[in-house]
């Protein structure tokens, strides 16, 4: 199932963190790909000259067909990673993220249910998942869905589009709901405009590029009163993409379409200290960094049970803290 490379894929949010190093995995498998991305926040510079481009934004069909059209032939599968992802900026503009993340969805999925797309993955998050689960250290796929910021919710609402669209019959979806996406791959670092990742943040503060760090909150419920939160290497992350691209590209293909949710992580929970621990333990500096107030949306664990991943994709995450930091580290410099 996982053997065989895709042949063409579409990239949307190529220009992203994860997009970039998503293409860089494909082309080096052999598969054809085109990219799909408004560069509002993406980077044109990071996309291979390889790369057919089309600069679009997801909520435009005409824009989603021509990109599709660039493949040459049905695409074996759609990644839709393209999407707005500050929770504290959906807080404040909820209607612009329901448009971008939610709509973007459903018109990239239409679109593919046009042309015969076999497969499409769509890019989630735990951030659909509630606050209040029980006393549940750990979070599988069955977790109750509460989503606390507008992020949150247009992500779920994503999900349900694909959902929608596999329950026709016509194509295979799987969302994966990433944790916190970390560490660092095919040299390519984090560029967000503005940083909102922890490890990046606290890094630049330790060179000085930025003011001391922000602490949200030091009175959570979690052991060092600073929020947790799972931390999975971006080479799992990659991994989890394209064998679920596989996988339901194989199930549609054998009349069996369905939809999937994994939740892709590391099973490992982290502090926000903690991670500033790691940091100043790989580049030997301190981290300068002030304690201020909770922050909106925010919760106060959130760490993945993947065994789903696991069994269903044959990913295990073995990268620790440190190994992510590090790779954090190595990109920053280059950039």
């Amino acid at each position: 199932m996982f053997d065989r490379p895709l042949r063409t894929a579409l990239v949307t949010g190529a220009g992203g963190f994860v997009g970039t190093t998503l293409v860089q995995h494909l082309l080096a498998q052999g598969t054809r790909v085109v990219a799909l991305d408004s560069f509002e926040r993406g980077h044109r510079d990071t996309v291979p000259p390889s790369v057919h481009v089309v600069a679009g934004d997801v909520r435009d069909p005409e824009a989603v067909r021509e990109a599709l059209q660039a493949c040459g032939s049905v695409p074996e599968a759609v990644f839709h990673l393209a999407a707005l992802i500050l929770v504290g900026e959906s807080v404040a503009q909820p209607d612009r993220y329901l448009s971008v993340n939610a709509e973007g969805t459903r018109v990239v999925t239409e679109a593919c249910l046009e042309v015969g797309v076999p497969a499409l993955v769509l890019a989630s998050s735990a951030a659909v998942l509630g606050p209040e689960q029980g006393g549940a250290e750990q979070l599988d796929e069955s977790a109750a869905i509460d989503p606390e910021s507008p992020y949150g919710l247009s992500k779920w609402q994503a999900e349900q589009t694909l959902a929608a669209a596999a329950a026709t019959g016509r194509i295979s979806t799987i969302a994966l709901r990433f944790f916190n996406v970390s560490g660092a791959d095919c040299g390519c670092a984090e560029r967000h405009e503005p940083e909102s990742h922890l490890i990046p943040l606290a890094v630049r503060a330790a060179w000085g590029d930025l003011p001391p760090l922000k602490v949200f909150g030091t009175d959570w419920p979690t052991p060092d009163g600073t929020c947790l939160r799972d931390y999975v290497h971006m080479r799992d992350v990659i991994a989890a993409l394209i064998r679920g691209a596989k996988y339901s590209r194989a199930t549609c293909l054998a009349g069996q379409a369905g939809h999937e949710v994994l939740h892709v992580g590391s099973g490992r929970p982290s502090s926000v200290l903690e991670v500033i621990h790691a940091v100043e333990k790989v580049m030997g500096v301190p981290v300068p960094h002030v304690l201020t107030s909770r922050r909106d949306g925010d919760i106060a664990a959130l760490v993945a049970e993947s065994s789903k991943m696991r069994v269903l994709l044959g990913i295990e995450p073995c990268r620790d803290l440190v190994q992510m930091v590090a790779d954090c580290v190595a990109t920053l410099r280059r950039a």
